[in-house]
């Protein structure tokens, strides 16, 4: 090392008489070469024991406004907290005395740090009302953990503010609003039922209408079943009076035959007869008598058989012609009366299935859409509104190990070299500094 310490004083001796230019600089770079790579081979070393050492850091963001507390006549929102209060909040740590209490955190040395930071909106500027929360940890479970516990411990303690007057008023008013439709909603719900019941009470009556038209049918059927049993007994009834009629007519001819044949071959007494004659011919003109008197007596009795037969002929038609008008009558009343009946009935139900699935159902749906309005306004209320979700970073973001790394090594090359000139300069002032040292 003296040795080298002794060549470089010759060359520099030399260098100081030839001038400084670029060949003495690269020459002293050179000489120094040891010094410029075991003080870069420090930095990068430095670097890398950075990277080892330090812990990653993982970043977790949230954006944040003023809350709706309330909201104007038109619907229009209202928002009461300043955007410089809420940053100071977070700011200052204000949220650390609720969350202390919470796992993980309560095993935590201190309070995690926050950053809150909005962009003012004005003539220069388009920022606008959102403040980004910012928390850096190892883990990034637990900055995203932090940053909604402190959103969550903001909102808490907000609704205790002043402000909290105006946000519970808001909310009173809107539990007792969405109450109100849904009392509504129960009474629409009711009558839907009671439609229901209605409908079922027409389609019972509709079946009674049906049980009268079959009993119609079955007094139908009978009254035609006795109408042909009638009108058989009518054509039944003819053919007897038709046979004892042509009976009646064989009796006359008889008849008629046997008083020719006796006017024609009459027998009287004479003066000559005997008795016994006399008594034989007054006998034989009574049977002849007798049986002229049984021929008037048969043609009287066919006559007036013929007469009876053909009366209840003449009534069992007329019978069947009041059954018949029955009948017809009945089927009437079957295919009008009661038609128009059913009718009637199927058109009550049908009004009352468009009242039920079609009004009521869109009263309920309407009652459905301001109850979701009035719970969507509901859930929008709170000292505090979150914008999205919170988001974590995927990779850490500090430490930056490959910029440490680099930084450091080139840092640590550039004072290599500034070390190099500085001994360099001392080395050529050597004697000038030790010669005024000694003077003193």
């Amino acid at each position: 090392m003296s040795q080298d310490i002794r060549n470089s004083e010759a060359v520099a001796a030399d260098e100081s008489q030839a001038g400084f230019g670029l060949p003495q600089v690269l020459n002293i770079l050179f000489r120094g070469r040891r010094i410029i790579f075991y003080l870069t081979l420090l930095g990068l070393l430095a670097g890398v024991a950075y990277g080892l050492i330090t812990k990653p850091l993982y970043r977790a963001t949230a954006q944040v406004r003023p809350g709706i507390v309330s909201y104007s006549e038109n619907g229009a929102p209202i928002r009461e907290w300043a955007l410089k209060d809420i940053v100071r909040w977070f700011r200052t740590g204000l949220f650390w005395d609720e969350m202390r209490e919470v796992a993980p955190f309560d095993e935590a040395p201190g309070a995690p740090i926050i950053l809150a930071e909005f962009i003012s909106s004005g003539p220069q500027s388009r920022g606008g009302n959102v403040v980004t929360l910012t928390n850096l940890s190892p883990d990034p479970l637990h900055a995203v953990k932090a940053l909604e516990l402190a959103i969550a411990t903001f909102n808490r303690e907000g609704s205790q503010d002043s402000t909290a007057s105006t946000l519970q008023l808001t909310i009173g008013g809107a539990e007792i609003r969405k109450k109100k439709i849904e009392f509504e909603m129960d009474k629409v719900a009711g009558e839907m039922e009671r439609t229901s019941l209605k409908v079922k009470n027409i389609e019972t009556e509709i079946l009674k209408v049906d049980a009268e038209e079959k009993r119609i049918n079955g007094e139908i059927e009978y009254l035609q079943y006795g109408r042909q049993w009638r009108l058989a007994a009518v054509k039944k009834t003819l053919a007897e009076a038709e046979e004892a009629r042509a009976r009646q007519t064989d009796a006359e001819a008889l008849l008629k035959s046997f008083l020719d044949s006796e006017s024609a071959g009459t027998i009287s007494p004479s003066a000559g007869d005997s008795p016994v004659d006399a008594i034989l011919l007054q006998s034989v003109q009574r049977n002849e008598a007798a049986l002229a008197g049984e021929l008037l007596t048969t043609v009287n009795e066919l006559g007036s058989y013929i007469f009876n037969r053909s009366v209840y002929a003449d009534s069992l038609r007329e019978y069947a012609a009041e059954i018949q008008a029955e009948i017809i009558g009945l089927e009437l009343e079957k295919s009008v009366d009661l038609a128009q009946e059913r009718a009637a009935f199927q058109l009550q139900i049908d009004d009352l299935i468009v009242v039920r699935d079609v009004d009521l159902k869109s009263k309920i749906d309407h009652l459905t859409s301001d109850l979701q309005a009035e719970q969507n306004q509901l859930d929008m209320l709170s000292p505090l509104e979150q914008v999205g979700h919170v988001s974590v970073s995927q990779k850490p973001v500090r430490p930056r190990k490959m910029r440490a790394l680099v930084i450091l090594t080139v840092l640590a090359f550039m004072g290599s070299i500034f070390v190099v000139f500085v001994w360099e300069f001392l080395r050529k002032n050597r004697a000038a500094i030790m010669a005024e040292n000694t003077g003193r």
